[in-house]
């Protein structure tokens, strides 16, 4: 009967050995969608005005380590425009959040204003 219960032992420890990593990895990588798609819900809210409407596109990456981040694409739109999306993304989103919002111009010149936020003010640069 102690036998039994040793291989039994065994053989469950065995399977936690084989099977313990690859539930880790799948349930860090549910945190990173879950982190994913709250990030992009906040992103859309603020998106949600009718002067936006087909006028950006969004892209959010989550990392298991590290800070996320998020970055909009606005299309023909004024450079204030850029500067106030990127003041209520960055009063909405966490502080471990990476915002850069890409101002870009449909005109012949290739003009594209980026401001990126990192954990303190906004900081502006481009050509243009």
């Amino acid at each position: 009967m102690l036998e039994l219960l040793t291989s039994l032992g065994k053989l469950s420890i065995g399977f936690l050995c084989i099977l313990g990593p690859f539930v880790l990895l799948i349930a860090f990588l549910r945190a990173c969608d879950r982190r994913e798609a709250a990030l992009s819900t906040r992103v859309l809210q603020e998106l949600n005005s009718p002067n936006l409407r087909g006028l950006f596109s969004v892209k959010v990456k989550s990392r298991l380590t590290g800070a996320d981040t998020v970055i909009v694409d606005l299309w023909s739109c004024s450079r204030e425009q850029v500067w106030d999306l990127m003041e209520r993304l960055s009063a909405r989103l966490p502080a471990h959040v990476q915002v850069e919002v890409n101002g870009i111009n449909g005109s012949r010149l290739n003009s594209e204003w980026t401001l990126t936020v990192r954990k303190g003010p906004a900081v502006a640069y481009g050509s243009g």
